[in-house]
């Protein structure tokens, strides 16, 4: 088969998204992976074929610029029903669709896989008569979301001669759920037909050897990042403050435009990088303090760790709540999260033997859903013959 993935700019939607593609690449399927030129790096090293397309580059800061600068207007919790139609829909849509439409036009996939931000696919597969696969990113987006981004995307849709269908055309096919059941928040009724799939981290190849900041000395180590969009927010000073004081190792991911030195001087037991290697991290790690973003989320809970839930935007509040609901972690929102309360919770999480008990319930959860290797085989037995 001829797989052709597609995505958005962010982190946080390409790597849920590499497991698979590796699988169909290992499987001898041809893969080709369309996504923002400003992010054709993420698969450096991954064997997978890049295509640059759509926004990238100023177009693409000055886009999000103007979204996210009105949603400072919006309370935190509600701002991801605010950016995501105007982001992932208006914003980002009509040029992802004006380039990827020629470019599966000319290379001929027998099937589409797009990341649920990236609402140009599911266009693209309409106009050629493909099918178009949604891959979740996280949890599910609520359907209202992308009701609204289909209304900003309606001429998009209309201007290739097709008719908008429910949800910005996500799930018109499949749609690949890696959000294990005991932490989604949104109700699946609008979805017809749901593949499970495994949540495997992959962040690109990981170091050689292991970094001198993972070596074991006796103490638990904490990890705290608050992911590749959020990494400026002003809880991370207070978070690092609080548990700089507690008698653990902490490790800090500030973010690959993140800067170490913002945070000043640390005691011996902390640990500032701009970028890690956050699969090779949770193997290590005894907590996770984190903004909760879908791939952070996931991925602790995979390893069965206990997490401390910082939510500051996006589906991050959905994911903190699913994390409370379950027993796996403690949220505190953005009034919430000072110094005392970081650390109290943090030492709550290595003392009270309850929150791993339940994050290991979740991690084999997440273990019992199907590999990407056996998706890849659900999907050619369902498309191959398209």
């Amino acid at each position: 088969m001829r797989v052709l993935f597609s995505s958005t700019f962010g982190y946080g939607h390409v790597f849920p998204m590499l497991p698979l593609a590796r699988a169909f690449l290992a499987a001898g399927h041809e893969v080709l992976f369309a996504v923002s030129a400003d992010s054709c790096h993420l698969l450096e090293g991954t064997g997978i074929e890049t295509a640059p397309t759509g926004p990238a580059g100023t177009v693409l800061n000055d886009s999000r610029r103007v979204v996210l600068d009105e949603a400072e207007r919006v309370a935190p919790p509600d701002r991801a029903a605010f950016v995501f139609p105007r982001m992932f829909g208006a914003a980002l849509t009509p040029l992802m669709t004006d380039e990827l439409l020629p470019l599966a036009s000319q290379w001929q996939p027998d099937l589409l896989i797009h990341e649920n931000g990236e609402l140009a696919s599911p266009v693209v597969g309409s106009v050629l008569g493909v099918p178009s696969v949604t891959h979740a990113f996280g949890g599910a987006i609520p359907p209202a979301y992308l009701t609204e981004a289909g209304e900003r995307v309606a001429s998009v849709w209309a201007a290739h001669g097709q008719e908008l269908p429910p949800y910005a055309g996500c799930f018109t096919s499949l749609y690949l759920d890696i959000c294990p059941p005991s932490v989604q928040t949104v109700l699946m009724d609008h979805i017809d037909a749901r593949q499970p799939l495994r949540p495997v981290s992959d962040t690109g190849p990981a170091p050689a050897t292991v970094p001198d900041y993972l070596e074991d000395d006796g103490r638990p180590l904490v990890y705290v990042t608050l992911g590749t969009v959020r990494n400026h927010s002003p809880v991370l000073r207070p978070a690092v403050e609080a548990l700089s004081a507690l008698p653990v190792r902490v490790l800090v991911a500030v973010g690959p435009d993140g800067d170490p030195a913002v945070l000043g001087s640390q005691p011996a037991n902390v640990r500032v990088e701009r970028w890690v290697h956050q699969p090779q991290v949770l193997e290590h790690c005894s907590v996770v303090a984190s903004h909760a973003g879908s791939g952070t989320f996931l991925g602790a809970l995979a390893r069965g760790l206990p997490q401390l839930c910082l939510p500051q935007a996006a589906d991050q509040f959905r994911n903190a709540a699913g994390g409370g609901r379950s027993g796996a972690a403690l949220v505190l929102t953005p009034p919430e999260a000072t110094s005392d309360a970081i650390a109290g919770a943090v030492t709550r999480l290595l003392a009270e033997g309850r929150f791993g008990r339940r994050a290991a319930v979740v991690a084999a959860e997440i273990g019992r859903m199907p590999a990407p290797a056996d998706v890849v085989e659900e999907l050619v037995r369902r498309y191959g013959a398209a």
